[in-house]
């Protein structure tokens, strides 16, 4: 008897002792602070026939720090486009620690920017990726919300295909009928509109990348079409429905054992400034979170059939819904964000 009771005790000094380390080595990841004004400040003037200033559209005043939220942090996901080199899919992440919240939210990759990368003009937020790679798009991201970026995580679609094979395969509701071929990429997909089970990374990557249908009159004459044109939805909301069922998959496995195994995937597949160490602190944070009431999604709205400067097909956001969105859903700071902090480009 005395033997079990010793063998308990050290069973319980070893937990301890391994849960102490784990929290001294597992420290939540450090953010820069948060940017002070410095331009030339005047006093103001007490004129009578100067109108009242909305002081909810302006920045803070200089010398007026910006306070971060504890442990919020934001991320910025791409993935490049495997013809043209842009940035095929641009979505902005918030990491809501202590309440357990994430946002993610997507940006239109024909997001409208007026941007200059060396002798490169460009007016789409994903050409940024192209002319500066993540760095400018981190930039442009960043004038353009008026919020840091504080990790980036960009994935090669053929890696995708490995990350969804590791979590076992994903259920997924595909929201219209998919019917694109392109002899020449050797791309064929087709998926009918509705529940479809256990689907493989190559599946999943397919259903993520279509845009277009396309009819075949023969071999060589055919059209092409927009395949969610009148359906209600986008394929921005699809790839934010296909992450989300990734993410309820792998927190499905219930186990931080197994989650690490998927930061190892991570880190010989993707490029991201999030260290070992950043990346086993957020998973350890996430096996506590739950997808049904943690988890919320977004695309900033606008318009897409706008032309600018000859560039057609230009994505204009409405910059008072999506400042709301920024407050809401992806706002690192104690203080909201105000217009004059973001930088979204009007065609007028």
């Amino acid at each position: 008897m005395k033997l079990f009771y010793r063998t308990l005790v050290i069973i319980s000094a070893v937990i301890v002792t391994t849960f102490v380390v784990w929290n001294l080595t597992i420290r939540p990841p450090a953010v820069e602070a948060p940017p002070i004004p410095t331009q030339d400040a005047k006093p103001p003037v007490d004129d009578p026939n100067t109108p009242d200033i909305d002081e909810s559209q302006t920045t803070p005043a200089v010398g007026q720090t910006l306070n971060r939220k504890d442990r919020y942090y934001t991320f910025l996901l791409a993935a490049d486009d495997q013809v043209s080199g842009n940035a095929d899919t641009i979505m902005i992440a918030s990491y809501d620690v202590p309440n357990q919240k994430v946002s993610l939210v997507s940006i239109p990759r024909d997001t409208l920017v007026d941007r200059t990368h060396g002798k490169n003009h460009y007016y789409k937020i994903n050409g940024a990726y192209a002319f500066g790679g993540i760095d400018e798009l981190k930039e442009a991201v960043t004038e353009m919300l008026g919020i840091p970026i504080d990790f980036y995580v960009t994935v090669d679609l053929k890696a995708f295909v490995e990350v969804v094979d590791a979590v076992g395969g994903v259920d997924f509701y595909v929201p219209i009928d998919m019917n694109y071929d392109a002899p020449d990429q050797d791309l064929h997909i087709h998926y009918n509109q509705g529940q479809h089970t256990g689907l493989t990374g190559q599946q999943v990557l397919e259903i993520a990348r279509c845009r277009k249908n396309s009819v075949w009159y023969d071999a060589v004459n055919y059209d092409v079409y927009d395949a969610y044109a009148g359906s209600g939805t986008n394929r921005e909301e699809t790839q934010r429905g296909l992450m989300v069922a990734i993410a309820k998959k792998l927190l499905s496995w219930g186990s931080l054992t197994k989650i690490n195994s998927f930061v190892d995937i991570l880190q010989r597949n993707v490029k991201t400034n999030l260290s070992g160490t950043d990346m086993a602190y957020f998973a350890s944070q996430a096996v506590a979170f739950k997808m049904d009431t943690g988890m919320s999604t977004a695309i900033f709205p606008g318009a897409g059939d706008v032309t600018y400067k000859g560039n057609k097909w230009c994505w204009e956001y409405d910059r008072e819904a999506s400042l709301e969105i920024i407050n809401t859903m992806l706002n690192p700071y104690t203080t909201d964000v105000t217009l004059d902090m973001t930088h979204m480009v009007q065609a007028n």
